[in-house]
């Protein structure tokens, strides 16, 4: 039950123009495992001694940390943005396979193609010219003040759009790796063992797009006025 974007969600490593901070971001990563990996493990590995072999219970009631982690983090910063939108759809995702697969092997295996659904929305938008990754950089970096909005939209229409189609299609290529990843730990992989060592990896992963994307924004969008040079 691996929750795609959630690392990302969390990181908070760009925020109306502030810089990113690495120890901030490192303290969201650990967090982060903690309550969607490290948890889900401890509470998997208590609760199958009291559920017959196989059953999806264990594995259910383990996704209940993910969702109140999210839901501490929309708390805290009162933001629902689309990365927020999208950790929703995982951990729905997650919890409707698991329901209905009804033996845990499976309900790991079909949970885990969320993530091919996930970049294949990234690679329409791109391709529509809609690319999701400029209305997640413009959340983080605009806000809803108008005139940064407007700023931000003149740069990237500057270069024609491209910084944020090359940003979204590396997103999507990015997602689809790390779902096939997620399959084949979940094929593989013991379930409580899967529910940490997914974690890790998303983390990984996300966490490495994040900070190229910030990078390869920054460089492209900075010169034209959409970003602050301390963004």
């Amino acid at each position: 039950m691996s929750e795609v974007l959630i690392p990302a969600a969390e990181t908070g490593v760009v925020s109306h123009g502030a810089a990113f901070d690495p120890k901030a971001a490192l303290r969201s990563v650990a967090i982060s495992i903690v309550v969607n990996g490290v948890l889900p493990f401890l509470l998997y590995k208590v609760l199958v001694p009291y559920f017959p072999s196989g059953s999806v219970m264990p594995l259910l009631y383990a996704s209940a940390f993910p969702v109140l982690g999210l839901t501490a983090n929309f708390i805290r910063t009162r933001i629902v943005d689309i990365i927020a939108l999208c950790a929703l759809f995982g951990i729905a995702y997650s919890v409707a396979s698991t329901v209905l697969a009804g033996e845990v092997r499976l309900a790991m295996i079909v949970g885990s193609t969320q993530g091919f659904l996930i970049a294949a929305a990234f690679f329409a938008s791109a391709l529509i010219r809609r690319p999701l990754i400029f209305f997640i950089v413009r959340q983080f970096v605009a806000g809803n003040d108008a005139e940064r909005r407007a700023r931000f939209a003149a740069a990237s229409q500057a270069d024609g759009g491209n910084t944020f189609f090359i940003a979204t299609m590396v997103w999507a290529f990015g997602i689809a790796v790390l779902g096939g990843v997620g399959l084949a730990l979940a094929i593989t992989l013991p379930p409580a063992t899967f529910l940490l060592a997914a974690n890790i990896v998303n983390t990984a992963v996300n966490l490495v797009l994040v900070i190229w994307t910030i990078r390869f924004v920054r460089a492209r969008l900075t010169p034209a006025g959409g970003l602050s040079a301390g963004t």
